[in-house]
This record gives C-alpha cells, structure tokens and sequence, in this order.
C-alpha cells in the first residue's frame, strides 16, 4: 500500500442527511442544519436531529479539500438533485480530492429500475406514477432549499459515463453493500435498497 494511502484518511459524505457516521467529513446543505443548532428554532421549526457533526456546506462551490487528500468519498441519492453541468463540475471536483487509489461511491434512484416497473405496471394511471417517481418539477420551495427537488435521473451507463468524464478510469456498476469501503455496512441504506443504482470508481 502507498505511504500517501496510509496517511491520508480523509473521508467525505456528501449529502449525508441525518446518517453521518463518525470518523467522516459528513457534508450536506439543507438550510434547517443551522437553524436546529438553535434549541428554539429546533422545537418551534421541529427540524431534523441533525448530529452535530453534520456540516453545512454546498459541494456545488467545490469540495473544500487540497489535491490528493481524501481517501473515501461517499454519496446517497445526492448526485440526482444537481443539474447535469453541476454533477459534472462535482464529479471533477471528487477526482481532484481523491488520492491515487482512492475511492468515490454514488448511489442514485435506478432509472432503468424505475422504467422497468412503468413498463411492467398495468394500472391505467401506471404513468401518472412514473412521473410522481421521478420529481423532476421544482417550486418555491427550491428558493428555500435549493437543490431539493430532482434536476436528473440516472441509469447505469449513465452515472459510469459522468465519471469516466470526470477522469476516473476504474468505474464499475456495484451492488448494495458490496464496496472498496470499509464502512459500507455504515453507509448503504438497507432502506433505499430496492430503488438504488450502485457505482463505484478508483482514482
């Protein structure tokens, strides 16, 4: 193993939501983070039990780490709320941060998965589900929170295409639970299971 894999430990999630786990540099942008900070605002507003290692940052301004200093990235159903133009900024962006041999992992709603099951659904109003699927509509809401509607859907060629782009060489279709990351069992949502796409690449 090389002395820069030993050394840098650095680990990110992005869009952690409330499942950050420890030893991570949980990241995600939702306004009411900072607002549950406030022990009032938090029992007036009812927001999240946000922990408190949760970080508020908007990845879409770059990550903020230097070349070659992240060993694990990791990434749950974040990457179909950005635009086209801004999943490919952050995809660079994860290529940039992550040392030789390290590792990014984005699980995103499976497109094809969702297609299928349209296809296969012989209600009459099988398509007005397909459409309530995959929220693609935004609102004022969006003022808010930007970002919380979906901008995207992704199948497999898709999300492997976004990050061959990015630089990454390695990139392989995955499954749940099974990853270069240790902490995976940690990380992987058994609940979003049925619907998750899996990718994983290599720097």
């Amino acid at each position: 193993m090389r002395k820069s894999m030993v050394a840098n430990e650095i680990k990110v999630n992005i869009g952690c939501g409330v499942s950050g786990i420890a030893g991570w540099h949980n990241l995600d942008n939702s306004p009411t983070i900072l607002l549950s900070r406030v022990p009032l605002l938090r029992k007036l507003l009812k927001t999240p039990p946000w922990p408190p290692d949760v970080r508020r940052y908007d990845v879409r301004k770059g990550l903020p780490y230097p070349d070659g200093s992240v060993r694990y990235i990791y990434s749950s159903h974040t990457f179909e709320h950005f635009t086209p133009e801004e999943s490919a900024r952050i995809t660079k962006e994860c290529w940039r941060v992550l040392a030789p041999g390290g590792v990014v992992r984005i699980v995103v709603p499976d497109l094809e998965l969702i297609a299928r099951e349209y296809l296969a659904d012989a209600d009459p109003l099988a398509a007005q589900t397909f459409l309530s699927r995959l929220a693609l509509h935004h609102s004022v809401h969006d003022l808010i929170h930007p970002g919380s509607n979906h901008s995207q859907m992704f199948d497999g060629r898709a999300l492997t295409h976004l990050l061959r782009q990015a630089g990454f060489g390695r990139v392989e279709v995955s499954s749940f639970g099974k990853s270069l990351i240790p902490e995976i069992a940690q990380l992987d949502s058994e609940a979003r299971r049925p619907e998750s796409l899996y990718v994983e690449a290599v720097r």
